[in-house]
Formats: structure tokens, C-alpha cells, sequence
């Protein structure tokens, strides 16, 4: 193989690549989007239906915060 067939191959190799990686790239962007679609559906789902372990969660942490309080100082007392 001479040296202008060589090139020739490299430069066919280089546009078949060029070509296959637009492909994906613009697969990758229609997967991106799908993704997000997704998503936008499992957060609105989650707004229309709360999961109930989100709210045990929240109902918790306040009452925990509550139970802690600041050390010697009294309820209903000024420090």
C-alpha cells in the first residue's frame, strides 16, 4: 500500500468517524432529553402523590429539634 492509498483510507476512516460521532452525539442528546421528560414525570407524580417515607421524614426532624432544646435554659424563661 502506497503512501496515497494510505491517506486515501485514513481520510475515508476520518469521515466515517466524523459521521458516526454526529449520530451519537445527537443519540445522546435525544437520551439526555427522554431523561429529563422522566424525570419532570417522577417529581410531578411525587407532587400529586407524596411517597410516605418523605413524609415521616419531615414530620420527624422538627420534633427532634423540639425534644433537644438549648441546655438550661426553661421553657417560657428568658436567658
Amino acid at each position: 500500500m502506497d503512501t496515497a492509498e494510505l491517506r486515501k483510507n485514513f481520510e475515508e476512516q476520518l469521515a466515517n468517524t466524523d459521521k458516526q460521532i454526529a449520530e451519537l452525539e445527537a443519540n445522546l442528546a435525544k437520551a439526555r432529553e427522554y431523561k429529563l421528560k422522566l424525570s419532570g414525570g417522577v417529581e410531578t407524580l411525587d407532587l400529586l402523590n407524596p411517597p410516605e417515607e418523605k413524609e415521616e421524614t419531615t414530620a420527624e426532624e422538627p420534633a427532634a429539634a423540639c425534644e433537644t432544646g438549648s441546655p438550661g435554659i426553661e421553657p417560657g424563661t428568658f436567658a
